[in-house]
């Protein structure tokens, strides 16, 4: 891994650790952490037993570092976070989102296989949206230019992960440059 990966891959645990919850990963794939972020809003009348309303949002975020980004490595990706993630959702009631999110740091990519990066999506919505809904998101970053490609739900992200890794990239090579 370069040291500027790993510099950003560092930098972003330690930004996403404010809200996230961030376990480790050392499984030898590119996977480096998983974090995991819960909010539950509620509003009551006098005492909390009397519950006007509840919603519960939930995001699973997968941090990957790759040397290069492939089909065979999306495809890994993909499957392996709809996998792990889909097993964390728990639709009631109550449950009004949970966005399953990877983020993939990469020094080299194929361009067919940022084409089919864009295309790629995944929502499932429990009893008729009633019972809330899940959604794939992913942005994909050539740590060499700074360059982002996201799926069409993760545009949402965007702008704030472009500013985050700038923000990291130029503290590191801030760094670099004092030593």
């Amino acid at each position: 891994m370069s040291q500027l990966r790993q510099a950003v891959v560092e930098g972003l645990k330690s930004a996403y650790a404010t809200y996230y919850d961030i376990t480790p990963v050392e499984d030898g794939s590119g996977l480096c952490a998983l974090c995991a972020y819960h909010l539950r809003d509620s509003q009551y009348v006098l005492f909390k037993k009397a519950e006007l309303w509840a919603a519960e949002s939930h995001e699973y975020l997968y941090l990957w570092s790759l040397d290069t980004l492939d089909d065979a490595a999306l495809n890994e990706i993909f499957a392996r976070v709809l996998e792990d993630g889909e097993g964390k959702i728990r639709p009631h009631l109550q449950h009004m989102y949970t966005y399953l999110t990877a983020v993939v740091l990469y020094d080299s990519a194929q361009p067919q296989t940022l084409a089919q990066l864009k295309k790629l999506k995944k929502r499932r919505e429990y009893k008729l949206s009633l019972h809330g809904w899940m959604e794939f998101r992913i942005a994909a970053v050539d740590i060499s230019t700074g360059e982002m490609t996201v799926n069409r739900s993760g545009k949402r992200m965007e702008k704030d992960l472009k500013r985050l890794m700038d923000r990291i990239i130029s503290k590191h090579k801030g760094e670099e440059k004092t030593q």
